[in-house]
């Protein structure tokens, strides 16, 4: 019994130190948790006072759709709107930012952007696509013409905004980021078009009217339903190209833009998107089938109408599933949508894999 008792007095310490271990650890968790915390309740106490203030400066707010306005921290305390903002993790440092105010609609959103330095900045998804590295075997992204895409089979382009998967095709001149909808849990499916062709003297659809089209209506549904205010303030209007190709053309952008569609929402990926995300040298014009080579949107996760058309009829439309083809208009297909985010988009966490995908913050 005495040695028993002697055993337990010696393992106390260790028992003792492991205790005061676990305490330390929870704290120091329990202060970061609290630090986080703190920074989003920051971020709230800005958009409060931001809506305080523009109750009171209407004339202020944007009057087109997708204007923007911001109000800074300092206007906010200056307006007694809001008390002067701390770093949580470091008392005597002041925090700078601002709140930008977008007009979505007859609605606004307001997205506060919070510094503190070394402790609590904005990770824009634009500056991590640039600073991305290839791979070893020459995936990931390139800049060309000043646009930065993705090439290759194995890239990390993987962004989850409005709790659904999507990839990142490519940065455009502008820095605003081309996002493909992989949300394959919910596949959307339309014919391009279905009026009556009277070259072909049948239904087959007609592609020389875009405006018109079935596919514009299903885009124009699917953006009105699938997002709201917020989601849609991070949504940038582009001017899309229309193509009109031939099944042999060589490949060049430039031509994809038979007509365009300005300030449209939603599209869908181009001929040359594919063309131009493959890293096999053979992959020179539309149909070579060493374009399915070193290319992720030859995977199984696209399958897709695309923008681009048929200039040889006015019935025909290309799409993509592994490879590129093209289709009666008529015909009923996948559609997988096309947006662009803006570049002031900004990122939670996430490192643009499949399973830990870059997530949008809104």
């Amino acid at each position: 019994m005495k040695n028993i008792i002697e055993y337990i007095k010696d393992k106390s310490y260790y028992l003792l130190g492991g205790i005061v271990v676990v305490i330390i650890l929870l704290i120091i968790i329990n202060a970061c948790s609290n630090s986080s915390g703190s920074y989003d309740k920051i971020e709230q106490k800005m958009v409060n006072a931001a809506k305080n203030y523009y109750a009171s400066h209407k004339k202020n707010l944007p009057k087109e759709e997708n204007g923007t306005v911001k109000v800074t921290i300092s206007t906010l305390i200056e307006s007694e709107l809001l008390k002067e903002v701390k770093d949580p993790n470091n008392k005597d440092q002041d925090c700078s930012g601002y709140v930008e105010v977008t007009k979505v609609g007859k609605e606004y959103s307001y997205t506060p952007f919070l510094v503190c330095k070394g402790n609590y900045e904005p990770k824009y998804l634009t500056d991590i696509v640039k600073s991305s590295k290839q791979d070893e075997y020459g995936n990931g992204v390139y800049e060309m013409g000043g646009e930065y895409v993705y090439r290759g089979d194995d890239v990390k382009n993987y962004v989850s905004f409005n709790n659904q998967l999507w990839r990142i095709v490519s940065l455009d001149l502008d820095g605003n980021i081309e996002l493909l909808s992989v949300n394959n849990e919910e596949r959307y499916t339309d014919v391009w078009d279905s009026k009556y062709n009277s070259t072909s003297q049948r239904y087959y659809g007609d592609t020389t009217d875009y405006f018109h089209s079935d596919i514009r209506k299903s885009l124009k549904n699917f953006y009105e339903s699938n997002f709201d205010t917020k989601e849609k303030s991070y949504i940038i209007s582009k001017n899309i190209c229309i193509g009109k190709l031939s099944y042999n053309s060589l490949y060049d952008r430039n031509v994809e833009c038979a007509t365009t569609k300005e300030n449209e929402k939603v599209g869908l990926l181009q001929v040359s998107d594919y063309v131009r995300s493959s890293l096999d040298e053979k992959c020179t014009n539309y149909n070579s089938p060493e374009c399915t080579n070193r290319n992720y949107l030859s995977s199984d996760e696209i399958n897709t109408w695309l923008l681009t058309t048929n200039s040889e009829n006015t019935y025909e439309v290309y799409f993509l599933d592994g490879e590129i083809d093209v289709k009666r208009a008529s015909i009923n297909n996948n559609i997988q949508p096309v947006i662009f985010l803006t570049k002031k988009s900004m990122v939670l966490n996430g490192s643009g894999t499949l399973n830990k995908p870059y997530v949008i913050k809104n």
